[in-house]
Protein backbone atom coordinates (compact mmCIF):
# COMPACT_ATOMS: atom_id res chain seq x y z
CA UNK A 1 0.00 0.00 0.00
CA UNK A 2 1.37 3.41 -0.96
CA UNK A 3 1.57 5.98 1.83
CA UNK A 4 3.73 9.09 1.77
CA UNK A 5 3.75 11.82 4.40
CA UNK A 6 3.22 15.15 2.72
CA UNK A 7 4.60 18.58 3.64
CA UNK A 8 2.43 20.82 5.78
CA UNK A 9 0.61 23.36 3.60
CA UNK A 10 0.31 21.11 0.54
CA UNK A 11 -2.77 21.07 -1.65
CA UNK A 12 -4.62 17.79 -1.00
CA UNK A 13 -6.94 16.26 -3.59
CA UNK A 14 -9.05 13.13 -3.55
CA UNK A 15 -9.35 10.89 -6.59
CA UNK A 16 -11.20 7.73 -7.58
CA UNK A 17 -10.09 7.69 -11.22
CA UNK A 18 -13.34 9.12 -12.58
CA UNK A 19 -13.56 11.95 -15.10
CA UNK A 20 -14.77 14.30 -12.38
CA UNK A 21 -11.80 13.31 -10.23
CA UNK A 22 -9.46 14.06 -13.16
CA UNK A 23 -10.86 17.59 -13.26
CA UNK A 24 -10.32 17.96 -9.51
CA UNK A 25 -6.72 16.70 -9.83
CA UNK A 26 -6.05 19.10 -12.71
CA UNK A 27 -7.43 22.03 -10.74
CA UNK A 28 -5.51 21.07 -7.61
CA UNK A 29 -2.23 20.68 -9.52
CA UNK A 30 -2.61 24.11 -11.12
CA UNK A 31 -3.38 25.64 -7.71
CA UNK A 32 -0.35 23.94 -6.16
CA UNK A 33 1.77 25.44 -8.95
CA UNK A 34 0.30 28.91 -8.31
CA UNK A 35 1.06 28.58 -4.59
CA UNK A 36 4.47 27.02 -5.02
CA UNK A 37 3.60 24.04 -2.79
CA UNK A 38 3.33 20.28 -3.17
CA UNK A 39 0.31 18.23 -4.22
CA UNK A 40 -0.88 15.23 -2.22
CA UNK A 41 -3.18 12.79 -4.04
CA UNK A 42 -5.42 10.58 -1.88
CA UNK A 43 -7.24 7.45 -3.02
CA UNK A 44 -9.43 6.02 -0.27
CA UNK A 45 -11.89 3.17 -0.43
CA UNK A 46 -14.16 1.91 2.37
CA UNK A 47 -14.00 -1.70 3.43
CA UNK A 48 -16.62 -3.76 5.29
CA UNK A 49 -17.10 -1.97 8.62
CA UNK A 50 -16.81 -5.06 10.82
CA UNK A 51 -13.87 -6.41 8.83
CA UNK A 52 -11.41 -4.34 10.84
CA UNK A 53 -12.47 -5.97 14.08
CA UNK A 54 -12.18 -9.38 12.44
CA UNK A 55 -8.88 -8.43 10.80
CA UNK A 56 -10.15 -9.20 7.32
CA UNK A 57 -8.01 -7.40 4.77
CA UNK A 58 -9.35 -6.23 1.42
CA UNK A 59 -8.38 -8.37 -1.58
CA UNK A 60 -4.96 -7.40 -3.01
CA UNK A 61 -6.46 -6.39 -6.34
CA UNK A 62 -8.51 -3.67 -4.61
CA UNK A 63 -5.40 -2.05 -3.18
CA UNK A 64 -3.52 -2.56 -6.44
CA UNK A 65 -6.28 -0.74 -8.30
CA UNK A 66 -5.90 2.22 -5.94
CA UNK A 67 -2.18 2.27 -6.59
CA UNK A 68 -2.84 2.32 -10.34
CA UNK A 69 -5.27 5.21 -9.93
CA UNK A 70 -2.80 7.37 -8.00
CA UNK A 71 0.03 6.44 -10.40
CA UNK A 72 -2.13 7.65 -13.29
CA UNK A 73 -2.83 10.87 -11.38
CA UNK A 74 0.90 11.42 -10.82
CA UNK A 75 1.57 10.93 -14.53
CA UNK A 76 -1.24 13.35 -15.38
CA UNK A 77 0.20 16.02 -13.09
CA UNK A 78 3.72 15.49 -14.44
CA UNK A 79 2.43 16.14 -17.95
CA UNK A 80 0.33 19.20 -17.12
CA UNK A 81 2.26 20.79 -14.23
CA UNK A 82 5.77 19.32 -14.42
CA UNK A 83 7.19 21.54 -11.65
CA UNK A 84 4.80 20.30 -8.96
CA UNK A 85 6.06 17.76 -6.42
CA UNK A 86 3.48 15.01 -5.88
CA UNK A 87 3.01 12.65 -2.93
CA UNK A 88 0.36 9.95 -2.82
CA UNK A 89 -1.66 7.87 -0.40
CA UNK A 90 -3.83 4.76 -0.81
CA UNK A 91 -6.03 4.11 2.20
CA UNK A 92 -8.64 1.64 3.37
CA UNK A 93 -10.96 4.32 4.68
CA UNK A 94 -14.06 6.34 3.92
CA UNK A 95 -13.00 8.97 1.34
CA UNK A 96 -14.58 11.76 3.40
CA UNK A 97 -12.82 10.68 6.59
CA UNK A 98 -9.49 10.34 4.77
CA UNK A 99 -9.73 13.85 3.32
CA UNK A 100 -10.86 15.41 6.59
CA UNK A 101 -7.91 13.75 8.34
CA UNK A 102 -5.53 15.00 5.64
CA UNK A 103 -6.94 18.51 6.09
CA UNK A 104 -5.07 18.73 9.42
CA UNK A 105 -1.81 19.20 7.49
CA UNK A 106 -3.14 20.67 4.25
CA UNK A 107 -3.16 24.27 3.11
CA UNK A 108 -6.19 23.48 0.95
CA UNK A 109 -8.35 20.42 0.23
CA UNK A 110 -9.84 19.86 -3.23
CA UNK A 111 -12.72 17.47 -3.80
CA UNK A 112 -14.70 16.64 -6.92
CA UNK A 113 -18.50 16.56 -6.83
CA UNK A 114 -20.75 14.69 -9.19
CA UNK A 115 -23.85 14.31 -7.02
CA UNK A 116 -27.24 13.63 -8.56
CA UNK A 117 -30.76 14.46 -7.48
CA UNK A 118 -32.89 17.52 -6.89
CA UNK A 119 -31.98 18.59 -3.35
CA UNK A 120 -28.84 20.57 -2.58
CA UNK A 121 -27.10 17.85 -0.57
CA UNK A 122 -27.56 15.31 -3.37
CA UNK A 123 -26.34 17.83 -5.91
CA UNK A 124 -23.27 18.55 -3.81
CA UNK A 125 -22.50 14.86 -3.25
CA UNK A 126 -22.04 13.09 0.04
CA UNK A 127 -18.22 13.17 0.11
CA UNK A 128 -18.02 16.86 -0.82
CA UNK A 129 -20.75 17.69 1.68
CA UNK A 130 -18.97 15.91 4.55
CA UNK A 131 -15.54 17.28 3.70
CA UNK A 132 -16.68 20.90 3.39
CA UNK A 133 -18.57 20.59 6.66
CA UNK A 134 -15.79 19.03 8.72
CA UNK A 135 -12.40 19.85 7.17
CA UNK A 136 -9.87 21.70 9.30
CA UNK A 137 -8.94 24.00 6.43
CA UNK A 138 -10.51 25.60 3.36
CA UNK A 139 -12.08 23.33 0.73
CA UNK A 140 -12.51 23.76 -3.02
CA UNK A 141 -15.36 21.84 -4.64
CA UNK A 142 -14.81 21.14 -8.34
CA UNK A 143 -17.94 20.23 -10.30
CA UNK A 144 -16.37 20.87 -13.71
CA UNK A 145 -14.21 23.29 -15.62
CA UNK A 146 -14.95 26.97 -15.28
CA UNK A 147 -16.68 28.11 -18.50
CA UNK A 148 -14.80 31.41 -18.32
CA UNK A 149 -11.34 29.84 -17.96
CA UNK A 150 -8.56 30.03 -15.39
CA UNK A 151 -7.68 33.65 -16.21
CA UNK A 152 -11.21 34.89 -15.53
CA UNK A 153 -12.02 37.05 -12.48
CA UNK A 154 -12.36 35.67 -8.98
CA UNK A 155 -15.86 36.16 -7.51
CA UNK A 156 -16.46 36.42 -3.77
CA UNK A 157 -19.62 36.73 -1.72
CA UNK A 158 -19.42 39.50 0.88
CA UNK A 159 -21.60 39.22 3.97
CA UNK A 160 -23.43 42.52 4.63
CA UNK A 161 -23.20 42.06 8.40
CA UNK A 162 -19.81 40.57 9.19
CA UNK A 163 -18.00 41.26 5.93
CA UNK A 164 -16.78 37.63 5.55
CA UNK A 165 -13.14 38.55 6.34
CA UNK A 166 -11.71 35.05 5.82
CA UNK A 167 -13.43 34.66 2.46
CA UNK A 168 -12.37 38.15 1.40
CA UNK A 169 -8.72 37.50 2.27
CA UNK A 170 -8.72 34.18 0.40
CA UNK A 171 -10.36 35.82 -2.64
CA UNK A 172 -7.92 38.73 -2.78
CA UNK A 173 -4.96 36.36 -2.45
CA UNK A 174 -6.37 34.10 -5.15
CA UNK A 175 -6.93 37.03 -7.52
CA UNK A 176 -3.39 38.21 -6.82
CA UNK A 177 -1.96 34.75 -7.58
CA UNK A 178 -3.90 34.59 -10.84
CA UNK A 179 -3.17 38.18 -11.84
CA UNK A 180 -6.85 38.87 -12.37
CA UNK A 181 -9.55 41.15 -10.99
CA UNK A 182 -11.93 40.50 -8.14
CA UNK A 183 -15.71 40.80 -8.33
CA UNK A 184 -17.34 41.30 -4.92
CA UNK A 185 -21.02 40.31 -4.86
CA UNK A 186 -23.30 41.24 -1.98
CA UNK A 187 -26.83 39.93 -2.18
CA UNK A 188 -29.60 40.04 0.39
CA UNK A 189 -31.66 37.38 2.15
CA UNK A 190 -34.36 39.80 3.40
CA UNK A 191 -37.78 39.55 1.70
CA UNK A 192 -38.32 43.31 1.93
CA UNK A 193 -35.30 43.84 -0.31
CA UNK A 194 -37.24 42.74 -3.38
CA UNK A 195 -39.53 44.88 -5.55
CA UNK A 196 -42.62 42.70 -5.06
CA UNK A 197 -42.62 43.00 -1.24
CA UNK A 198 -46.23 44.01 -0.41
CA UNK A 199 -45.63 46.44 2.50
CA UNK A 200 -44.32 49.70 1.04
CA UNK A 201 -43.78 51.26 4.48
CA UNK A 202 -41.54 48.43 5.64
CA UNK A 203 -39.65 48.28 2.36
CA UNK A 204 -39.14 52.04 2.50
CA UNK A 205 -37.47 51.79 5.90
CA UNK A 206 -35.42 48.91 4.57
CA UNK A 207 -34.19 51.09 1.69
CA UNK A 208 -32.79 53.60 4.18
CA UNK A 209 -31.07 50.86 6.18
CA UNK A 210 -29.68 49.30 2.99
CA UNK A 211 -28.13 52.63 2.06
CA UNK A 212 -26.24 52.68 5.36
CA UNK A 213 -25.14 49.08 4.86
CA UNK A 214 -23.80 50.05 1.44
CA UNK A 215 -21.60 52.73 3.01
CA UNK A 216 -20.20 50.23 5.51
CA UNK A 217 -19.54 47.75 2.69
CA UNK A 218 -17.68 50.40 0.65
CA UNK A 219 -15.52 51.30 3.66
CA UNK A 220 -14.67 47.64 4.29
CA UNK A 221 -13.79 47.14 0.66
CA UNK A 222 -11.52 50.19 0.66
CA UNK A 223 -9.61 48.70 3.58
CA UNK A 224 -9.11 45.46 1.66
CA UNK A 225 -8.01 47.35 -1.43
CA UNK A 226 -5.37 49.16 0.58
CA UNK A 227 -3.96 45.76 1.57
CA UNK A 228 -4.08 44.47 -2.02
CA UNK A 229 -3.58 47.59 -4.17
CA UNK A 230 -2.63 45.59 -7.28
CA UNK A 231 -5.95 43.72 -7.44
CA UNK A 232 -8.66 45.55 -9.45
CA UNK A 233 -11.99 45.32 -7.65
CA UNK A 234 -15.61 45.61 -8.79
CA UNK A 235 -18.41 45.79 -6.21
CA UNK A 236 -21.88 44.54 -7.11
CA UNK A 237 -24.67 45.31 -4.64
CA UNK A 238 -27.65 43.31 -5.84
CA UNK A 239 -31.19 42.88 -4.56
CA UNK A 240 -31.17 39.18 -5.14
CA UNK A 241 -30.73 36.05 -3.06
CA UNK A 242 -26.98 35.51 -2.47
CA UNK A 243 -27.00 31.97 -3.88
CA UNK A 244 -28.71 33.05 -7.09
CA UNK A 245 -26.45 36.09 -7.48
CA UNK A 246 -23.25 34.12 -6.93
CA UNK A 247 -24.26 31.24 -9.20
CA UNK A 248 -25.11 33.78 -11.89
CA UNK A 249 -21.70 35.42 -11.45
CA UNK A 250 -19.96 32.03 -11.64
CA UNK A 251 -20.50 32.03 -15.41
CA UNK A 252 -17.82 34.72 -15.71
CA UNK A 253 -15.53 33.52 -12.91
CA UNK A 254 -12.52 31.24 -12.59
CA UNK A 255 -13.62 30.44 -9.03
CA UNK A 256 -16.34 31.55 -6.63
CA UNK A 257 -15.37 32.10 -2.99
CA UNK A 258 -17.91 31.81 -0.17
CA UNK A 259 -17.59 31.89 3.59
CA UNK A 260 -18.94 29.16 5.84
CA UNK A 261 -20.32 30.41 9.13
CA UNK A 262 -23.29 28.08 9.59
CA UNK A 263 -24.64 27.57 13.09
CA UNK A 264 -25.48 24.40 14.96
CA UNK A 265 -24.05 20.92 15.36
CA UNK A 266 -25.39 19.19 12.26
CA UNK A 267 -23.15 18.85 9.23
CA UNK A 268 -25.61 20.55 6.91
CA UNK A 269 -25.95 23.51 9.25
CA UNK A 270 -22.22 23.75 9.75
CA UNK A 271 -21.75 24.24 6.04
CA UNK A 272 -24.36 27.00 5.87
CA UNK A 273 -27.17 27.57 3.40
CA UNK A 274 -25.37 30.01 1.08
CA UNK A 275 -22.11 28.08 0.85
CA UNK A 276 -23.98 24.80 0.36
CA UNK A 277 -26.25 26.29 -2.29
CA UNK A 278 -23.40 27.82 -4.30
CA UNK A 279 -21.19 24.71 -4.01
CA UNK A 280 -24.12 22.65 -5.31
CA UNK A 281 -24.43 24.68 -8.51
CA UNK A 282 -21.29 26.58 -9.50
CA UNK A 283 -18.41 24.83 -11.33
CA UNK A 284 -15.55 25.71 -8.94
CA UNK A 285 -16.25 26.95 -5.41
CA UNK A 286 -13.93 27.65 -2.49
CA UNK A 287 -15.70 27.18 0.84
CA UNK A 288 -13.75 29.19 3.40
CA UNK A 289 -13.86 28.22 7.04
CA UNK A 290 -14.63 31.18 9.27
CA UNK A 291 -12.91 31.64 12.60
CA UNK A 292 -16.19 31.17 14.47
CA UNK A 293 -17.00 27.75 12.98
CA UNK A 294 -16.09 24.96 15.41
CA UNK A 295 -13.26 22.62 14.49
CA UNK A 296 -13.85 18.94 15.10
Amino acid sequence: MVTEEFPVGSVVVGTDGSENAHQAVDWAAAEAARRGVGLHVVYAFPWIARARAWEFSPPPEVTENGERVVAAAVARVAERCPGVTVTTEVLVESPAIALVEASRRAGLVVVGARGHGQDEDSLLGSVAQKVTAHARTHVVVVRGESPAGEEAPVVVGMDPEEGAPEAMEFAFEEAQRRGTRLIVVQGDQEDMAYPDYPDAVVSGHYDAAASEFAKVTAERLNEWHRRFPDVPVELRLVRERPVRALVRASAEASIVVVGSRGRGGLAGLLLGSVSRGVASRAPVVAVIRSAGVPKH
